[in-house]
């Protein structure tokens, strides 16, 4: 069985003591084909696409502003990722979107403003979307937002598979219907696994096992049986595992229908 980790963050500094060993031992051994590594900040991007360049079979790397680090952009850094995001080992554009949890950083207005921007530079590229949408305590404001720009400033289409994914997908079914109307994947990880999670798991069962692709947010998430460690790829088969039995249905089965949604998704063969 192979898989692949969707999302994950190995340029973390939580990595600096292991980073090439890990990829290049420890991931192969678990059965991760690849991993692709997220630089959601101007900071993030040359890092992201070096990583891919040095283990050009196991990483590929994916650009964006996250929500949090849309202060960080000036005339500049946009000029940067315009430049940059074309680049073959960039397979997407992410993680983008709406966090409202992190107001004290970027205000809503500053937010959105980036998004609308990173979804036009998406719509340039025709690369699919990596979503980040997080909504603070039960006030779902940011997916409602969220989702009224990509219906009003984002054209939809992509040169892969899938036109993109809601990464960590922490909601309701409301809000994985809205997504998956628009063509959206669902992105699982440890969350999915905790027990008071039992609201996005009904909703994962209710979009189906051909709508989800795999992912870590590493070293952030581990997954059940580990948490307060430090997570990475090799726990994907964890999560596949949990999920598989949840959905009742074959470990195998599941590792192949993700892997190959995510290899759509990103354009990968």
């Amino acid at each position: 069985m192979q898989f692949i980790d969707s999302h994950a963050h190995l340029n973390d500094p939580a990595f600096d003591a292991d980073r090439t060993e890990l990829i290049t031992q420890k991931l192969p051994q678990a059965g991760i084909a690849l991993s692709v590594e997220i630089g959601c900040s101007p900071e993030e991007w040359q890092p992201a696409l070096e990583l891919s360049s040095q283990h050009p079979s196991l990483i590929r790397a994916v650009l964006g502003v996250h929500p949090e680090y849309a202060c960080k952009m000036n005339d500049a850094a946009w000029k940067q990722l315009a430049a940059l995001l074309p680049d073959e080992r960039n397979v997407a554009v992410g993680e983008i979107g709406l966090d409202y949890t992190c107001l004290e950083f970027t205000d809503k207005e500053k937010q959105q403003e980036a998004f609308a921007r990173m979804l036009a530079l998406a719509n340039q590229t025709q690369k699919p979307l990596v979503l980040h949408i997080r909504r603070e305590g039960d006030d779902y404001a940011a997916y409602e937002d969220s989702f009224r720009l990509l219906k009003h400033q984002w054209n939809g289409s992509s040169s892969t598979g899938y036109p993109g994914v809601l990464h960590c997908f922490c909601a309701r079914y409301e809000e994985a219907k809205k997504a998956l109307d628009l063509g959206l994947l669902l992105g699982i990880n440890g969350c999915f696994t905790y027990k008071k999670n039992e609201y996005i798991r009904e909703a994962v069962k209710k979009a189906g096992a051909d709508k989800i692709i795999l992912e870590t947010d590493c070293p952030y998430l581990s997954p059940q049986g580990k948490r307060g460690q430090r997570n990475d790829p090799s726990n994907v088969p964890l999560i596949a595992q949990f999920t598989a039995d949840y959905l009742n249905m074959p470990l195998e089965e599941l590792a192949e229908m993700t892997t190959r949604q995510a290899k759509a998704l990103y354009g990968l063969k």
